[in-house]
């Protein structure tokens, strides 16, 4: 039977604040006075971070396209930024700041730059509202992305058209700047607008955002952030409304997909991608059980699908009949893993996972897949390698990193301090089912290994390694 799988779109989304930073008073006194400074994490390829002011942590655990808002007393504060660290440790990144926030103004502190490159650095903005036209819509644009002024070659021309308006270009842009620069703000009439970015003096257009409804009375805040999901464009925009955060990628992103065998006695399978099943049109022939598609699942490597409905259907090879069949609404972006899993004997199913293949310049980020259904609970152990290798890395009285794991389940990307590991499987009884050779994790990389039967010797479990594992060995 085909089902339709409805995935929505993946949102940045506001965070809860740990805390507030009012200056104290007691129950007698006037309330103070406060304003507002909004935060933002605008760092691509930073962790999430820790905000603390005057010692004190004010936000805890913002991620990259995150943003927070708090209302201090108006007054003079020192602000620190802490990027937090595998193993509950931290480094700070910013700061100590001593910063003032007076009555009547608004304030945005953005953490922009790139760790990799040691140029992580705050843009402060100040705003005191003010906007002649209460209908309008009142933008404030921020260059935020090192990517896109690399690519570029330096600044960048940016073009405000409405959406009617056709393809050409204006004949000169709203405005240009370059990373940290901040322009606005700007008040315009409230319509659909179309965003695009070229280098400047250039009519190449780096990133379109297609048709983008902005609301009467608007007041948003747009960052240039690096763009770290998927498609040719080095940037996307991150419109902040409040504490709200959207991205908007650029329109033509597109979505990708890949799959892996991982039913051990399913045997060969033909994989149909938006085509009806006939034993002749299949997109690829004879996967063999453990192999992938595409052939190399490296970081970034996908079957590239036009947004919307896209059919998958898997067939014994040269058959007609689908043992999964499904229909899956991908959005602008959207990047998906797919497994066929499970047993004939019973039922083969797809296991459907979201991928992020942001790289993060303080640690490895490593994915784990349960995909074995010959084995419904299992520890996961990640082991440092002990002297010469695995054969010297036990378990002793180590804790598994993965208790419990039950078929079907993904870790979601683990941070893990950049080392040489031995990956050890064992049922809940503690029997040894699988052990790694060293594997090496880079700070930055993205590594994945799903989980699997190994025919042979029976009874014992095996992996198949995606992302940069994949790229090491090549």
């Amino acid at each position: 039977m085909t089902s339709k799988y409805a995935l929505p779109v993946a949102v940045a989304g506001s965070i809860v604040l740990a805390g507030c930073f009012d200056s104290s008073s007691s129950s007698s006194d006037p309330a103070p006075i406060t304003t507002q400074v909004r935060v933002i994490h605008g760092v691509s390829d930073a962790p999430a971070v820790n905000v603390g002011i005057d010692g004190d942590v004010a936000i805890a655990g913002a991620d990259f396209k995150q943003a927070a808002i708090l209302n201090p007393a108006v007054g003079s504060y020192s602000v620190t930024v802490d990027g937090l660290l595998p193993g509950s440790e931290t480094v700070t990144v910013i700061g100590p700041a001593d910063l003032t926030f007076e009555e009547g103004i608004s304030y945005d502190i953005i953490a922009s730059g790139s760790v990799g490159a040691d140029t992580v650095a705050p843009i402060l903005l100040s705003d005191n509202g003010e906007r002649s036209n209460p209908d309008s819509v009142r933008l404030r644009v921020a260059h935020l992305s090192p990517a896109a002024q690399q690519a570029a070659g330096g600044a960048v021309d940016v073009y405000l058209t409405p959406a009617s308006a056709g393809d050409a270009l204006p004949a000169d842009p709203n405005f240009s700047f370059s990373f940290g620069d901040d322009v606005g703000p700007l008040e315009v009439g409230a319509d659909t607008y179309r965003i695009r970015v070229t280098p400047e003096n250039s009519d190449v257009v780096v990133y379109d955002s297609g048709g983008v409804p902005l609301a009467s009375g608007a007041d948003l805040l747009i960052g240039a952030v690096d763009n770290t999901v998927f498609g040719d464009s080095p940037v996307s925009l991150l419109v902040v409304d409040g504490g709200e955060t959207l991205e908007l990628l650029d329109v033509d992103t597109g979505a990708g997909l890949r799959a892996a065998h991982n039913s051990s006695d399913a045997g060969e399978v033909d994989v149909y991608l938006n085509t009806e099943p006939d034993g002749t049109s299949a997109a690829v022939t004879a996967l063999a059980f453990g192999e992938t598609v595409p052939s190399v699942a490296s970081t970034g490597s996908y079957v590239g699908l036009d947004v919307g409905d896209n059919r998958l259907a898997i067939t014994a090879t040269g058959g007609t009949d689908a043992v999964i069949d499904e229909t899956i609404d991908f959005a602008n972006g959207q990047l998906l893993t797919i497994l066929a899993a499970g047993s004939i004997n019973t039922e083969i199913e797809p296991l459907v996972f979201p991928d992020d293949n942001r790289r993060i310049a303080t640690a490895a980020k490593l994915r784990v897949i349960h995909g074995a259904v010959e084995a419904p609970v299992v520890d996961v152990y990640l082991l440092p390698t002990v002297d010469t290798g695995a054969g010297d890395t036990m378990i002793g009285n180590a804790e598994p990193a993965l208790p419990d794991f039950a078929y079907g389940k993904s870790s979601g990307y683990l941070q893990v301090a950049a080392d040489d590991y031995v990956v050890v499987i064992t049922d809940t009884d503690g029997n040894e089912l699988f052990k790694s050779g060293s594997l090496t994790l880079e700070a930055g990389g993205v590594y994945g290994a799903v989980a699997r039967l190994n025919p042979e010797p029976a009874s014992t479990a095996t992996v198949t390694l995606l992302d940069d594992f994949v790229q090491a060995q090549n």
